[in-house]
């Protein structure tokens, strides 16, 4: 009976960390199957409730606002309307802190993957 409670309390407590990970933060993107081939990009993201904002780097000009949510572990964002290119992107935040989707566009859509930079504790 103990050790069945324990397991019950361990499901439990790994499903409630689960709900404190978001998604703010910057993040390394890279993008598969666009014109250029494989690239890397860069997404800072603010999260408020599921309420996301954020900027997306491509490399490929200015960077671009992003709105969206982040609820039960789905991301989904995408440029305003408005913006002068409309871009729709959604993942998932996998078990290993990563995100994994897909991105829509006039070029097309495009695999991503992101893993979250880290920052060190003197700043560098």
């Amino acid at each position: 009976m103990k050790t069945l409670l324990l397991a019950l309390a361990l499901v439990a407590s790994g499903a409630l960390a689960s709900l404190d990970k978001g998604v703010a933060g910057s993040w390394t993107m890279t993008v598969e199957g666009g014109p250029h081939g494989k690239a890397t990009m860069g997404l800072v993201l603010a999260q408020e409730g599921t309420k996301v904002t954020g900027t997306f780097a491509s490399g490929h000009g200015p960077d671009m606002q992003v709105v969206g949510e982040f609820k039960d572990g789905q991301l989904k964002i995408e440029t305003p309307e408005g913006a002068e290119t409309r871009i729709i992107f959604s993942a998932r935040l996998q078990d290993d802190g990563t995100l994994a989707g897909y991105i829509s566009s006039e070029v097309g859509d495009m695999k991503w993957s992101a893993v979250r930079v880290v920052e060190k504790k003197d700043g560098k």
